[in-house]
């Protein structure tokens, strides 16, 4: 077996990011849940218990890679938790959530093996950074125990390669054009990886391929790429030679791009497509960004002050038949140097014409495909992208017109969760949240656990 397959394989199966598997252990069930959400948004695979007795079972029972671990909880304490699970497992990696008040404590803790600390209220963007480079760490870990004398140098060679990947993944998050994006992906596989000749695509909403970078190819052999696209993706016939590979690049159902390679003097190996694989993984979080052109441009500033004094970090629940109001105070915040992302049931044109928006991106809930338009039940994918708008955006509202819609094609238990877990993103983020609804689409049952959730903005007549 190479050694790219038998270090990121387990069972056959590519390691990815499905493969680290994360236990969140905390007393409050919001944090836990939240955490989750957030977390398998991301990719990873995770495990949640409410104190440090069911931390300890699980670890007994499942492969855990990661612990979240909340050190003032009920039962046995984090601190006696942290050394029970090192017990069991040294290698499991810790990462302790603390307050203020059990600062010290924390740092105490990473005496006693965690691997860092997170300060609540735990930053979005700080977790994110932290489980990545957590599992970074977890990949790298598993490179370190395969190493032996025999292949070293083959393990140098490899090993080059995917730290270029890391590399990559990290520079992706810091570019915001296309272009770039694209120039950085194809450079990565041709230099660092070693392939002599790359090709990336984007695809369209109708399956058309466009080449955004090459390599290698002469501008005469840009009608050969998309021959060569639509013979093995479209009419599924095999390649030219075994010295070529293409990576279909998925997000959900759909291919939204595409990676094509070539070597000129040796065939390809299994280790080379499991790293296209890898790189591919990236490629589609920065297609995802372009698809839905989500900015942060403010509309034009009002000439006039501001109305409607929403405060930050708060997420309201608007009820009326229309929205109209809803939208009123939208725009009203949207031309007051304050960044804006709608996600509407109502298709957008017509919310656009009707409020004199332009700038601002607008995303449509609907299951017909199209520019900006995203099915209801991809709600890990909505999730993502608000997150993906907040983070970039200092002073942000979002604006959610369908929750009825989003309930009919799930259920309400599940929007409940992501309406949870987009409360607490709008709080440590300091962002604004409003969902205009109408109270005859859901039950009396329904509003009060809503209510639990979201601020009753009244509307003043």
């Amino acid at each position: 077996m190479g050694l790219l397959l038998e270090l990121f394989s387990q069972g056959g199966k590519l390691m990815e990011k499905d493969d680290f598997n994360i236990l969140i252990v905390d007393d409050e069930i919001n944090i836990r849940e939240s955490l989750k959400l957030i977390l398998e948004t991301e990719g990873y695979n995770v495990f949640d218990a409410e104190s440090g007795e069911e931390a300890v079972n699980q670890l007994q029972s499942k492969k855990i890679d990661l612990v979240l671990l909340d050190l003032k909880m009920k039962g046995i304490s984090g601190e006696e938790t942290l050394k029970q699970i090192k017990d069991i497992n040294p290698e499991v990696m810790v990462i302790i959530l603390t307050g203020y008040a059990t600062l010290d404590s924390s740092l105490e803790a990473i005496k006693y093996g965690a691997y860092d600390y997170l300060k609540k209220p735990v930053s979005v963007n700080e977790i994110k950074r932290l489980i990545f480079k957590a599992y970074d760490h977890w990949k790298l870990s598993a490179l370190v125990k395969h190493y032996n004398t025999e292949l070293k140098q083959r393990y140098v060679k490899r090993n080059k390669e995917l730290i270029s990947v890391i590399t990559l993944s990290e520079k992706l998050r810091e570019t915001d054009s296309l272009d770039k994006g694209a120039k950085l992906i194809v450079d990565t596989i041709h230099d660092a990886v070693g392939f002599d000749k790359v090709c990336f695509y984007s695809v369209n909403g109708g399956g058309t391929p466009r080449i955004l970078n090459k390599i290698g190819f002469d501008s005469k052999e840009s009608k050969k790429l998309l021959e060569i696209y639509d013979n093995y993706v479209n009419k599924k016939q095999n390649l030219p030679s075994k010295t070529s590979f293409i990576s279909p690049i998925f997000f959900e159902k759909d291919i939204i791009g595409a990676l094509y390679v070539e070597k000129l003097n040796s065939s390809l190996e299994q280790e080379d497509e499991n790293l296209i694989t890898l790189i591919s993984g990236e490629a589609t979080s920065f297609l995802l960004r372009f698809k839905y052109n989500i900015v942060t441009n403010g509309e034009e500033e009002a000439p006039f002050p501001i109305k409607h004094q929403i405060p930050q970090g708060r997420s309201f629940i608007v009820y009326e038949d229309k929205y109209e109001k809803s939208f009123e105070i939208f725009k009203d915040l949207i031309t007051h140097n304050i960044s804006g992302l709608a996600i509407t049931r109502t298709p957008p044109e017509s919310l656009k014409k009707n409020y004199d928006i332009e700038k601002t991106p607008f995303i449509w809930l609907s299951k017909i495909e199209g520019p900006n338009t995203i099915s209801p039940i991809y709600l890990n994918s909505i999730m993502n992208l608000i997150t993906d708008f907040i983070n970039k955006g200092k002073d942000s509202v979002v604006i959610i017109e369908g929750l009825e819609y989003l309930v009919s094609q799930n259920n309400f238990d599940i929007v409940l969760k992501f309406i949870q877990a987009l409360r607490d993103l709008v709080i440590v983020e300091n962002s604004r949240l409003i969902i205009p609804l109408n109270k005859a689409a859901v039950t009396p049952k329904e509003i009060a656990q809503l209510e639990k959730e979201l601020e009753v903005l009244k509307l003043k007549n």
